[in-house]
């Protein structure tokens, strides 16, 4: 029998574990049955529509359900998903989903229909557990490197950026460069990055904030599995300025090697509060920081979200800053 290559990022669970994957399918399809009938009593602590209410407890029942393990072993590794939608046309332990490749070759075939000459860069960092901080820094910084030497493209014509626990690397990456990491080799540019963007960036860690409170029953995360994911990627290490941007003093922001810096939230989602406060940080001392608040929407609308045909507000406002940029 031919020995099959299994995909190092997907674990081999054992049988209690596989028949758990199945249990919770069934409690996840009784958390939207219940609350599609006790939806439509909903008070103002539960998303404002109807179907963004079903949507969000689907979700946040199913990341708060399964261990890492058992979500890594159901989800496609992220190759496998660029595959899925190619032919078709984190928190550091997710993979890429199919709204992040169908987003942005959106992205890149409408400015580059509109005579821009850009490409899109998704580099796989090791999920945890299966490696912890600082490696996923160090792979992101290789990846930088990567682009400037083997592309020869100027740091002026790129932009930085990601989404949850990629915007969390995408600002840890862009403080390297004003701040080397002491276990990462520094880079040096020869100009300022075009730009460096956060969509629901994960900056902080702690849970003790107001929105954890307010937007418990809006958005599709938790508190107990962010906790989990948090200490995965750490694996007991030191929390410091590299693996929580926000804990980074505001001097270390005025100097950004960066022309610009845009940083996205939902008014729904968990880590609003964290982000408020790391967008006040930042723009006090880097005044070329753009923050705005998607009204109604929950973390990473336009990827785990239901934006429609018209999108949503953080997903518009991003490819229109890109297109700015670029």
């Amino acid at each position: 029998m031919a020995n099959i290559k299994r995909d190092p990022m997907v674990p081999e669970l054992g049988f209690w574990e596989r028949a758990d994957v199945q249990l919770g399918k069934l409690n996840i399809l009784a958390n939207v049955l219940y609350a599609a009938i006790t939806g439509v009593f909903r008070g103002k602590s539960s998303p404002k529509f109807y179907s963004a209410h079903l949507l969000a407890t689907a979700i946040r029942t199913t990341v708060d359900r399964y261990s890492a393990r058992q979500t890594q072993y159901m989800s496609p590794p992220t190759p496998e998903t660029y595959k899925a939608v190619m032919k078709k046309r984190g928190g550091f332990v997710l993979a890429a989903v199919a709204p992040h490749f169908e987003f942005w070759l959106n992205v890149l075939k409408n400015l580059n229909k509109n005579g821009h000459d850009i490409a899109v860069f998704f580099p796989r960092y090791t999920q945890s557990p299966h490696a912890t901080y600082p490696t996923q820094l160090r792979q992101a910084a290789g990846a930088l490197q990567y682009i400037l030497n083997e592309t020869g493209r100027s740091p002026s014509n790129i932009v930085v950026g990601g989404d949850s626990a990629g915007g969390n690397l995408a600002l840890a990456l862009l403080l390297h460069l004003s701040h080397p990491h002491p276990e990462i080799d520094p880079i040096s540019l020869s100009s300022p990055l075009a730009g460096v963007f956060g969509l629901a960036p994960w900056v902080n860690f702690s849970t003790d904030w107001p929105s954890f409170k307010e937007n418990a029953y809006k958005d599709i995360l938790t508190e107990r599995v962010l906790n989990e994911w948090s200490g995965t990627y750490h694996g007991g290490k030191e929390h410091d300025a590299w693996s929580e941007p926000d804990r980074a003093p505001a001097e270390w922001w005025s100097d950004a090697k960066t022309e610009r810096i845009l940083l996205l939230a939902g008014s729904d989602e968990l880590l609003l509060s964290p982000i408020e406060s790391f967008a006040k940080k930042v723009k006090a001392v880097f005044p070329n920081t753009t923050y705005l608040v998607g009204v109604d929407e929950p973390h990473d609308m336009p990827f785990y979200g239901n934006p429609g045909p018209e999108g949503s507000y953080t997903g518009n406002e991003l490819r229109q800053w890109i297109a700015s940029r670029l």
